[in-house]
């Protein structure tokens, strides 16, 4: 009795140091990739006592964690479903549209949140108050949820699943380089070639122009529908972040200089192996020759792919001498070879784990990529969409994989590709290279994320992170006043120096004829 009165003691003497929060979640992206980098998150922060609020196309719904609440928008995946956006992922058109469509459905997206009811109860409670607003930075699914910040008047947090636009970094000073560091819609990897510099220099400018003179202002009228006309311009509310986490590696992204208030975290989702499901498992088991597994991730999905690409992948499946998992998110799967089983959904990092996995046959999500790494699995990449392309890019340039383009796809060349992987122990020990470094780290993902998180509430905020370079326009942070200046200065000078000879030559023709004279 006298230990656990003592307990209790040492528990609540505890308790009484740990400053917990209230805290609201912003993370609209309906897509199953990007939250579950965030869901470890708020589950952590709720487990350790904070009061955690989140609105999620993807609840827990844990009812072990007491002080979470969970707002259900998972409706907006129809939205995504039925954007143009979507339909043309195959397409691959240029940048620029793709950018375009992004930030469209993204404030449709937005929208959608802040009509639900639930969240609406939170805006219109003058009572409610928040002590930190985190939200979802990936893409343009951000722009709106800007103004939860102006709102609740408290330090806000931004989480990215992968990278971040040009516009994020600007909001916290970070540099962004053209050809150290091109924005990641771009594509580029490894050494840029000139026309390559040229682009990344021209997109730099566009971006900016779009973003800061259409999608802001645009995104600001819609805003104070929702958070009233009394709020900040979304722009000055964008430049109080006190911290932006990055969900890079060292791995596939170039290293680049962060300043101190942006925070590099991966591995967000990784978790022990469960145990597979029994049909699975004696599959997998019954495989002595090897498994291929076979997925385009949550995003682009093989039952949506054209009749043409299907019947080239199939034929290069069914003459494989390995088992193939594929995940096929239909009932029927046309002409299935006698060695491909499908499943409308499979445990990818459980899966992955099994001994008896040769290749991994990847879209080449950042996600996927990571659970390959972390369990050896060498890759064949088939890219779409956003970072995918440079992605697979850097595991061919790190020799854990080949790839191969769906738009020009044949069997052969698939079948090649896979077999390549499957035999040469190359890409396997490059694999185990990569694994090597990606792990050695000094505390988890999720730890470092929840670290710095409760940082910036023990603070309330984290303005001495904060880079001047923040609070710099354009012309000042790239010195171009200075530089016209100088210029001035130089063609001032000039002009006196030719002014001044011909002043001076002029004199002397004069000395001449008088002395002639």
């Amino acid at each position: 009795m006298c230990s656990l009165l003592t307990l209790l003691f040492c528990a609540t003497f505890l308790l009484s140091f740990i400053n917990t929060a209230k805290i609201l979640g912003i993370f609209p992206a309906p897509s199953i990739s990007h939250q579950i980098i965030f869901q470890p998150i708020w589950k952590e922060l709720s487990l350790r006592g904070h009061q955690v609020t989140v609105i999620t196309p993807n609840p827990l719904n844990d009812t072990k964690l007491t002080n979470l609440t969970e707002i259900d928008v998972s409706y907006t995946y129809e939205i995504i479903a039925r954007s143009m956006f979507v339909n043309n992922l195959y397409k691959r058109e240029n940048t620029l549209w793709t950018l375009w469509m992004m930030y469209d459905v993204g404030l449709e997206v937005n929208q959608a949140d802040l009509n639900d009811e639930k969240v609406q109860s939170i805006l219109k409670d003058t009572k409610e108050e928040f002590d930190l607003v985190i939200f979802q930075s990936t893409h343009n699914f951000n722009v709106l949820t800007l103004g939860y910040g102006g709102r609740f008047k408290c330090p806000l947090i931004a989480i990215s699943s992968l990278g971040v636009f040009l516009h994020a970094h600007d909001a916290v000073g970070n540099p962004t380089h053209p050809v150290i560091s091109p924005d990641i819609m771009l594509n580029f990897s490894g050494e840029l070639s000139f026309l390559d510099r040229v682009k990344s220099f021209l997109f730099n400018f566009w971006y900016r122009f779009l973003y800061y003179y259409y999608a802001l202002p645009k995104a600001d009228k819609i805003a104070r529908k929702y958070f009233g006309e009394d709020m900040p311009y979304l722009g000055d509310i964008e430049k109080n972040i006190s911290l932006m986490m990055l969900n890079v590696n060292p791995i596939i992204h170039t290293v680049r200089p962060n300043v101190p208030n942006v925070i590099e975290i991966n591995q967000m989702h990784i978790r022990d192996k469960k145990p597979l499901p029994k049909d699975l498992k004696d599959y997998l088991d019954a495989s002595p020759r090897g498994v291929v597994y076979f997925s385009l991730g949550s995003n682009v999905k093989s039952a949506n792919l054209s009749s043409n690409i299907r019947q080239e992948i199939i034929g290069a499946l069914g003459e494989l001498p390995y088992n193939v998992l594929w995940k096929w998110e239909s009932d029927y799967l046309p002409d299935r070879p006698k060695n491909v089983m499908t499943r409308k959904w499979l445990p990818q990092q459980d899966i992955l784990g099994h001994p008896n996995v040769k290749v991994f046959v990847t879209q080449g999500g950042l996600q996927s990529i990571e659970e390959a790494i972390t369990n050896e699995v060498p890759m064949v990449g088939m890219p779409f969409i956003t970072d995918q392309p440079s992605n697979i890019k850097k595991i061919e340039d790190l020799g854990m994989g080949l790839s191969v383009d769906y738009k020009t796809l044949k069997k052969e060349q698939l079948k090649k590709a896979i077999m390549e992987v499957a035999e040469n122990t190359k890409y396997k020990e490059n694999v185990q290279k990569s694994k090597a470094i990606l792990v050695d780290q000094p505390m988890k993902g999720v730890e470092k994320a929840v670290w710095w998180i409760e940082y910036v509430i023990r603070h309330k905020g984290a303005k001495h992170l904060r880079s001047p370079a923040a609070d710099m326009s354009f012309f000042e942070y790239f010195m171009v006043d200075v530089v016209l200046f100088l210029g001035g200065c130089v063609v001032l000078a000039l002009y006196l120096v030719i002014k001044i000879a011909s002043l001076t030559k002029n004199v002397t023709k004069s000395t001449k004829k008088v002395k002639k004279h």
